[in-house]
């Protein structure tokens, strides 16, 4: 059983998701900047650990990924 993910690590990363998309160069910013608010919001009452880690490794996959994870 994976142990749940702290609220601040995901507005931390929420908060750095919406500010590197200053510096994408393939994706369109406002398309990225709108599907990270948009996947925040669907997934804002998931309590099952296991799909909140997964969930949290895709966003930081975005992060480390320079065409903003919508490839």
């Amino acid at each position: 059983m994976a142990l749940p993910i702290d609220r601040t690590q995901i507005l931390r990363l929420y908060r750095r998701l919406l500010s590197s998309s200053r510096t994408l160069r393939y994706t369109d910013q406002d398309y990225f900047r709108f599907r990270i608010r948009e996947a925040f919001r669907q997934n804002q009452d998931v309590t099952d650990s296991a799909r909140q880690e997964r969930l949290f490794k895709r966003g930081v996959f975005m992060l480390e990924n320079e065409r903003g994870g919508l490839v």
